[in-house]
């Protein structure tokens, strides 16, 4: 066999074979989020911030503030952690620590999947009257009260 029908018979496998390694593969979830989600107060506007601290183990902040359809929600944050399966994509964050709260309000947890594209996250919230939430990755500027941005290296 020549050596350019041997790197021809590779080059059709690579394309075969790197195409198959990557499918189902969910991206990394590291990044800021936007989206919105659903609790006793009603539909809310969400940014979350996520950090892949260690292999499988996330941290992030959970921002939120008022939907334009339901204007009355105060604008709050606290600390994240969790877990994530690399394989499904399947990812579980529990709310910390407080670092703006309003009153009345407590933490949630979420779990969720992130689709293989990458482009977005949904799922089940876990918390008082709360169903569910949709996250897409964000590129617009954050308008995020001061002590939730600073949070961002602490947690």
């Amino acid at each position: 066999m020549s050596l350019r029908r041997v790197v021809a018979a590779f080059a059709a496998w690579v394309a075969i074979l790197v195409p198959l390694a990557a499918q189902g593969q969910p991206a990394p979830p590291t990044g800021r989020w936007a989206g919105t989600y659903t609790c006793g107060q009603g539909l809310t506007g969400i940014t979350l911030v996520i950090v892949e601290r260690a292999q499988s183990r996330l941290s992030g902040l959970f921002h939120f503030y008022a939907d334009p359809s339901n204007p009355g929600v105060p604008t709050g944050c606290f600390t994240m952690s969790g877990t994530i399966d690399h394989a499904t994509g399947r990812l579980q964050l529990g709310g910390d620590r407080w670092i703006v709260q309003p009153p009345g309000y407590v933490v949630v947890d979420f779990n969720g999947r992130i689709d293989a594209s990458g482009g977005s996250i949904d799922g089940a919230v876990a918390g008082p009257a709360c169903t569910t939430f949709a996250l897409t990755r964000s590129t617009t500027p954050w308008a995020a009260p001061d002590a939730c941005r600073a949070a961002i290296g602490k947690s």
